[in-house]
Parts: structure tokens; C-alpha cells; sequence
């Protein structure tokens, strides 16, 4: 597992967000670490799957890559600046 560094997040930045249960959510999300996505790692379970895409189970995955999960997506996290711009931002 590589280290995080300023260099590997360099534009990080708590002000913005003065809720601390908010930071601990971003932060988690960020790195990657969920409990949805790591919790097979203290009972050695084999790590999970989507069940759609059979790609490993990630928060990237999960934010930007499943294809079973678009409708979501566009509903409640991103909306979309121009048709089939492929330019998203969270709202």
C-alpha cells in the first residue's frame, strides 16, 4: 500500500469543510478506505466484487466506473454540463 504524501494530494485542504464528521467522510472517500470496500480486510475474507462489472470492488469504482450505477450517478451525485460533454461536477 503506497504512502500518502503532499505530492500524491497536494490541493487537500480542511477550511472549506468545517464539520468534522464531513472531513472524516471526505478524507475516507479520498483515500479509498470504506467500510463497504475494506471490511474484508481484519477476517481475511477474499476481497469483493461488483457484481455487475466482476471488477473489484472499489470507491472509484463505485463514484465513476460501474456502468450499472449510472442512473444513480446522474440522479444524485453529478450533473451533467452539456450533452454528452463528459464533464461532471458534484452538486
Amino acid at each position: 500500500m503506497g504512502e500518502i504524501t503532499t505530492s500524491t494530494l497536494p490541493q487537500w485542504t480542511y477550511t472549506h469543510v468545517r464539520d468534522r464528521r464531513a472531513q472524516t467522510l471526505l478524507a475516507r472517500l479520498l483515500i479509498g478506505h470504506t467500510y463497504l470496500t475494506q471490511r474484508y480486510l481484519l477476517p481475511g475474507d477474499p476481497q469483493p466484487y461488483c457484481d455487475d462489472c466482476l471488477v473489484p470492488l472499489t470507491v472509484r469504482h463505485l463514484l465513476i466506473e460501474c456502468s450499472s450505477l449510472i442512473e444513480l450517478r446522474h440522479r444524485y451525485l453529478y450533473r451533467c454540463r452539456g450533452r454528452d460533454s463528459g464533464v461532471y461536477y458534484i452538486s
